[in-house]
């Protein structure tokens, strides 16, 4: 018996056009660098399953972030100069 079924697609290479849509109306910056990198996971794996035309383009995104958080995380801290600015 053969079964008539279509191989799965070859995995493709990201597109910067494809990129850019998805930094711009999906993934803008400030959402990116704002949330939690775990709800940020989440995001991802949901554009994943509603999107799957940015499917090469979504780990560019987690890894690019992942690493400026890694590279900003023991520089980053709270400095007061006067009482004033202390709530």
């Amino acid at each position: 018996m053969h079964l008539n079924t279509t191989p799965p697609a070859p995995a493709r290479k990201p597109c910067w056009r494809d990129y850019a849509r998805l930094t711009t109306t999906l993934l803008p910056d400030a959402l990116v660098q704002l949330v939690p990198l775990k709800q940020l996971k989440r995001r991802i794996r949901e554009i994943n399953a509603t999107h799957p035309q940015y499917r090469e383009e979504t780990p560019l995104v987690l890894a690019y972030e992942t690493s400026r958080r890694r590279r900003f995380a023991p520089g980053l801290r709270v400095s007061v100069t006067a009482a004033s600015q202390v709530a």
